[in-house]
């Protein structure tokens, strides 16, 4: 010990009075419990009761004996962290599971539209949203949303997001820029700053064959009219949850059967392929022109396949939503 201390006072003098004071509790031996990477501890022995010193077998089957205690350690220490991980695992298929709930089980029925709609999360949870919503003047809401972020903390603002539609819109008779507006205020209220949503939420009137919408700040979805002009429906106002107050507008369109609208999310254009290429606008667009013949589900079909042999094997980095709506 003595010579360590000399070793600590010309290299270590932080150290200097640790060593002291071990040698002043009797230790006389100091033998590492070291892993590959790192020394777990410091197994310490003091005196020998009938002799002083170690013998050079003794040291060396005590280097044995921290190799040993050191794998043990690290063991315990590798299932604490495999149980941790289990029990993360599990709560996030948990999540999984509630999140999907949340999700229309199927699209509604009308006689006037077909319905249809997709969602691939990037990782096992995400942050988008679409729902129906039966209005009590029998029409259908649509709503799609995109959270800002990834994972967990964009899923809980999704549940939010979730449940300020469900209960502002069960009240019946809010027009479509006044619930947006209201739903601004319940997320701006219930997330951090930083955090917001893009929000396109319409509202179909079946007997008129008429649409009214709000676009808050999401990517503008396509009205793919029966001679096949492509409208953006851009008009609305800023994302939600991103300022105390906003106000919004609505427009109207009239629909004429055959019309194919398509809602989405921005990881449908952004979507990358192995050799980095974006899906991009102009090969949605031409999608959605070449299988507009075809009914709703098959619509969403067409384009969950195309997405997946865009993709193939290359890294999702952002979820995948979208409706498709067409007029009967």
């Amino acid at each position: 010990m003595d010579a360590l201390s000399d070793w600590a006072a010309a290299h270590r003098p932080g150290r200097l009075d640790e060593i002291r004071g071990i040698a002043a509790a009797g230790v006389r031996l100091a033998v590492p419990l070291r892993t590959r990477n790192e020394i777990l501890g410091v197994l310490l022995l003091g005196e020998r009761p009938l002799r002083a010193g170690f013998t050079a077998h003794e040291k060396q089957l005590l280097r044995a004996c921290a190799d040993q205690f050191a794998l043990m350690i690290e063991n315990a220490r590798l299932t604490d962290r495999a149980v941790e991980q289990e029990t993360l695992r599990r709560d996030i298929a948990l999540a999984s599971d509630v999140q999907r709930r949340l999700l229309p089980e199927a699209p509604p029925r009308a006689e006037g539209a077909e319905f249809a709609a997709a969602s691939v999360p990037a990782r096992r949870i995400g942050g988008d949203y679409y729902d129906f919503v039966e209005l009590p003047d029998r029409g259908i809401g649509i709503a799609l949303a995109d959270v800002s972020g990834k994972g967990v903390p964009a899923a809980l603002i999704m549940s939010v997001v979730q449940a300020s539609l469900r209960i502002i819109s069960s009240e019946g008779g809010v027009p479509p820029p006044r619930l947006v507006a209201r739903m601004n205020e319940f997320v701006y209220r219930s997330t951090p700053g930083n955090k917001y949503a893009t929000f396109f939420y319409a509202e179909l009137d079946e007997p008129c064959r008429r649409l009214r919408y709000v676009n808050a700040g999401h990517n503008a979805p396509y009205l793919l009219r029966a001679g096949r002009d492509i409208e953006q429906l851009t008009v609305g106002g800023t994302v939600v949850g991103m300022f105390s107050e906003a106000s919004y507008e609505e427009a109207t369109v009239d629909l004429h059967p055959g019309d194919v609208l398509l809602v989405f999310t921005d990881g449908v254009p952004e979507a990358h392929n192995p050799e980095d290429e974006e899906f991009g606008e102009d090969r949605l667009q031409l999608l959605l022109r070449q299988t507009a013949h075809l009914q709703a589900d098959e619509i969403s079909a067409r384009l969950s396949a195309e997405m997946k042999n865009w993709i193939r094997d290359a890294e999702q980095y952002d979820d995948l939503t979208f409706i498709v709506m067409k007029v009967r």
